[in-house]
C-alpha cells in the first residue's frame, strides 16, 4: 500500500475490506422461549431416535432370518447359560449377592422397604452392619415368605386359580385396587357361569322344593369357600346335626345374589388382600417396634385415606324423613357411639359403674394379662425373626385367645365360680394379639379363679415356658389405696380409642408416644377384625342407649309435666329408665336386675324388627325398633325410630360446580355463555339417538358421537 504521504488527502488511501465474521461481536443471551424450544426439539429427537431403535429391534426379531435359526437358538441359549454360570460363581464368591438377588425378586411392597434399609446400612460406618443384617435378618425373612405364600394359596385357592383368566387370584398380594376390582368382576361371573349351570341341572321342574334350593345353594357356596372366602349365611344354612333351630329358608336368595355380585367380590377379595399383605410384611420383619410397630406403614396409610374419604362423604349428604326433616350426616354421625370421645366416655362410665357395684357387694378387683404362646409372634423385641414362629396369622392368635377363654369359663361355671367385668384386645410391637382382664370377684373366690384362668392360659406349650410362667399368665389384685379399677383400666381404653388424656407417655414395649401409637392400633383392629372391648356379665348396653333416647324424646314431648315425673307406668320400668337418664350404669344395671343374672332375666331389652324396603341384594335386614319389657310382653314394644330417614346428596354451596358435575351447562363468569342449554340438549340428544352400524366399532379406531357427520377415522 503506498504512504499516505504521497497522497493528496489522508482519506484517499485504501482501507481494508468489512469482514462481518472476523469482528468481535458480542453474543447474544438466547431467551427462554429459544431455550425451551431447543429443549423440545432435543426431546423429540431422543424420542425418534428411541422409536427408530425398536422400530428395528422389533424388525429384527420378528424378520431376521438369523432368528429363526435353530442355531441362532442355540447362540442365545448358551449366552444364557453362560450368564448364569457367572451368576454361580459370582454367588459362590460373595454369598451376599445371592442374599441380593433374592430381595430383588420380591414384590414391590416387600422389595423397596428392604432395598432401603439395605442401601441406608451400605452407608454405614461399620462394615459389619449389613452382613449382620443379611443373614440374620434378610435370609430368615426370604423363607418365611415363601412359606407364608404357600399357606396363603391352599390347594383349593390354586385349583381355582387354574380356571381361565383367574390366574392374577395368585398374585392378589401384589394387586391394586383397579386390578382387584376387575379380578372381582370375573370372579364373580365365574360364580354365575356355576350358578346358571347348576340351574340346569337341578332345577328341572318349575316348582322346585326348598330342600333343592338348599342344596344349589350349598354347591355353589362350596365353590366359593375354595377362595377361602366365607359364603354368605353359612352358619345358619349349612348342614349340622345338632341344629337347634329350623333352616331359615328365606337368606338363600340374598345369599345367591351376593355371591354372583362383582361387589360383594371385591369387598372381600381387598379384605383378603390386604391380610395377606400385611401377613407377607411382618414375614419380612417390617413391622415391629423399631419399623413400625402394630400394623405396617402401608396399612396405616391405607386406613388414614379411608377414614378421610369417609368423612368426606358424610360432609356431603344428609338424613332426611318423610315429614322432610333434614340432618347433617357428619353431625349424626359424630353424635353417635361411633365418635371415639362419645365411645370411651360411655365405656368408662360402664367400669366406674361396675366399681362401684363391686364396692357395694365387697367383691375384689383383679387385673389379668394373657399372652399367646411364643409360636404366634413372629418377630423378636430386637426386630429379629422369631425361630419359634409358625408362620400363624394375626386372626389366628386372637382365635386362640377367644377359644381359651371359652374352655376356661365352661370349666368356671361347672365349679360354679362366677365374675363380671371388662376385657380388652390390644396388639403386641409386631400385631399379635394378647388380652387385659379387668373382673371382678367374691373373694373367696378369687384363689379358685386365678389358678383355673392360669391352667387355662398356659396349658399350650407349657414346656417352653419352664418355672416362671409371668411371660404368659400375669394377675394383679388391685388394691383400692393404691388405685382403683376404673384407673388401672383408664390407660388401656385410651390408648386403644384415640389416645386421648395419656399426654406423652411412652409405651414401654413400642417406646413410642401412646398418643400417637392409637392410629396404628384402630388400623390393626380394623384390618384384622378383632373386637377390642367386651363386657360380661352385665346388661347390653344397647338397651341404655335406647333407653337414653326415650327418655329425651319423652321430655320433649311432655313439656308441661314436672321434672322426675314417671314416665312409664310400671315402676319398675320407670326407675330403669331414670337410672339410664341420668348415666348411672351403676343404679342401671341393679335396676335391671344386678350383674350375673341370665340375659332373659333383664327387665327392658332392644326391640328389632325387619326393615320395610328391601337391600341391595332383595333381602329383609334387620333395624332397631325400640325397647320392650317381658313384663308388658312383645306386643306392647315402644318405638324410639319412629321416623324412617333416606341418605340424600346435599345441596351445592356453588351451583356452577355441581351442574357442571350433572352434565349441564356451567354457570359463566362473564356475561356471555357459548355453551346454551337447548345445544346442549340437541348434543345429548344426538348421542342417545345414533346407532352404529354392525361391526363400526371393528373398522373405527375412535367414533365422535358429538360430530357424527365427519368422517371416521380409519385405521
Amino acid at each position: 500500500m503506498p504512504d499516505s504521504t504521497a497522497l493528496a488527502w489522508s482519506w484517499n488511501a485504501r482501507k481494508q475490506p468489512v469482514n462481518p465474521y472476523a469482528v468481535d461481536v458480542p453474543a447474544r443471551k438466547p431467551s427462554a422461549l429459544a431455550v425451551w424450544i431447543a429443549l423440545y426439539e432435543q426431546d423429540k429427537s431422543d424420542q425418534r431416535e428411541q422409536a427408530e431403535a425398536m422400530s428395528r429391534a422389533a424388525e429384527e426379531y420378528l424378520f431376521s432370518v438369523a432368528h429363526c435359526d435353530p442355531w441362532h437358538y442355540d447362540e442365545l441359549n448358551d449366552a444364557l447359560i453362560e450368564k448364569a454360570k457367572r451368576h454361580a460363581e459370582l454367588h459362590r464368591v460373595d454369598p451376599l449377592t445371592l442374599i441380593r438377588d433374592d430381595v430383588a425378586s420380591l414384590p414391590g411392597f416387600l422389595r423397596k422397604p428392604l432395598e432401603t434399609r439395605i442401601k441406608y446400612l451400605e452407608k454405614s460406618e461399620d462394615p459389619r452392619h449389613l452382613p449382620t443384617y443379611l443373614n440374620e435378618v434378610i435370609t430368615p425373612s426370604l423363607v418365611r415368605i415363601d412359606k407364608v405364600r404357600a399357606n396363603q394359596a391352599s390347594l383349593s385357592f390354586q385349583a381355582m386359580a387354574g380356571r381361565d383368566s383367574l390366574d392374577q387370584l395368585l398374585r392378589l398380594a401384589e394387586l391394586n385396587q383397579r386390578e382387584v376390582k376387575r379380578l372381582s368382576t370375573l370372579v364373580a361371573a365365574h360364580i354365575d357361569m356355576i350358578f346358571i349351570q347348576l340351574c340346569g341341572e337341578m332345577l328341572t321342574d318349575e316348582l322346585a322344593s326348598p330342600i333343592v334350593i338348599l342344596e344349589l345353594y350349598r354347591r355353589v357356596a362350596a365353590e366359593v369357600s375354595r377362595l377361602d372366602v366365607i359364603p354368605p349365611g353359612y352358619e345358619a344354612l349349612r348342614s349340622k346335626h345338632n341344629r337347634r333351630n329350623p333352616i331359615n329358608y328365606e337368606l338363600i336368595p340374598g345369599a345367591l345374589a351376593r355371591m354372583r355380585c362383582a361387589d360383594w367380590w371385591q369387598r372381600k377379595l381387598w379384605q383378603l388382600r390386604n391380610e395377606w399383605r400385611e401377613e407377607l410384611l411382618r414375614a419380612a420383619c417390617l413391622v415391629h417396634r423399631h419399623a413400625s410397630p402394630y400394623v405396617s406403614h402401608d396399612i396405616l396409610l391405607q386406613k388414614r385415606e379411608q377414614r378421610r374419604k369417609a368423612m368426606d362423604f358424610f360432609r356431603n349428604h344428609d338424613l332426611i324423613n318423610e315429614d322432610g326433616d333434614t340432618l347433617s350426616m357428619e353431625d349424626v354421625v359424630l353424635a353417635s357411639a361411633s365418635n371415639p370421645a362419645h365411645r370411651r366416655n360411655e365405656m368408662m362410665a360402664c367400669v366406674k359403674g361396675l366399681e362401684l357395684i363391686a364396692e357395694m357387694r365387697g367383691d375384689c378387683a383383679m387385673f389379668y394379662t394373657i399372652t399367646c404362646p411364643s409360636k404366634y409372634h413372629a418377630t423378636l423385641m430386637n426386630g429379629k425373626p422369631n425361630p419359634t414362629w409358625d408362620h400363624s396369622t394375626v386372626r389366628k392368635s386372637s382365635d386362640y385367645l377367644v377359644d381359651t377363654f371359652a374352655a376356661f369359663r365352661k370349666a368356671m361355671h361347672k365349679k360354679e365360680l362366677r365374675w363380671y367385668g371388662v376385657r380388652v384386645a390390644e396388639p403386641h410391637h409386631d400385631g399379635t394379639v394378647h388380652w387385659h382382664i379387668l373382673c371382678f370377684m367374691r373373694k373367696k373366690h378369687r384363689r379358685a379363679i386365678t389358678e383355673l384362668l392360669r391352667r387355662f392360659a398356659i396349658r399350650e406349650d407349657r414346656a417352653e415356658l419352664g418355672n416362671n410362667t409371668g411371660a404368659r399368665f400375669k394377675s394383679k389384685l388391685i388394691d383400692p389405696r393404691k388405685g382403683t379399677p376404673a384407673s388401672y383400666i383408664a390407660k388401656y381404653v385410651s390408648k386403644n380409642i384415640d389416645g386421648r388424656g395419656l399426654g406423652d407417655t411412652v409405651s414401654k414395649e413400642t417406646g413410642k408416644s401412646l398418643r400417637d401409637s392409637a392410629e396404628h392400633v384402630t388400623a390393626w383392629a380394623s384390618l384384622h377384625r378383632v373386637q377390642q372391648f367386651r363386657f360380661f356379665g352385665i346388661p347390653g348396653r344397647q338397651a341404655y342407649r335406647e333407653l337414653r333416647l326415650f327418655a329425651s324424646q319423652a321430655t320433649r314431648a311432655m313439656k308441661t309435666s314436672k321434672p322426675g315425673a314417671p314416665v312409664l307406668m310400671d315402676p319398675k320400668l320407670d326407675a330403669v329408665l331414670a337410672a339410664a337418664d341420668v348415666g348411672c350404669f351403676a343404679t342401671y344395671i341393679m335396676k335391671q336386675g344386678g350383674v350375673l343374672v341370665p340375659r332373659k332375666n333383664y327387665l327392658i331389652h332392644t326391640a328389632y324388627e325387619p326393615t320395610v324396603e328391601p337391600g341391595t341384594y332383595g333381602d329383609h335386614g334387620i333395624r332397631i325398633y325400640g325397647i320392650w319389657s317381658p313384663i308388658t310382653g312383645k306386643e306392647n314394644k315402644i318405638c324410639t325410630h319412629v321416623h324412617t330417614w333416606k341418605m340424600v346428596k346435599k345441596a351445592p354451596a356453588n351451583p356452577g360446580a355441581e351442574s357442571a358435575a350433572q352434565g349441564d351447562p356451567v354457570a359463566p363468569w362473564t356475561r356471555g355463555n357459548n355453551c346454551l342449554l337447548h345445544n346442549k340438549r340437541n348434543i345429548l340428544r344426538i348421542m342417545n339417538d345414533f346407532t352404529p352400524p354392525k361391526n363400526h366399532f371393528r373398522r373405527f379406531k375412535r367414533v365422535d358421537f358429538i360430530r357424527t357427520n365427519y368422517p371416521p377415522k380409519r385405521l
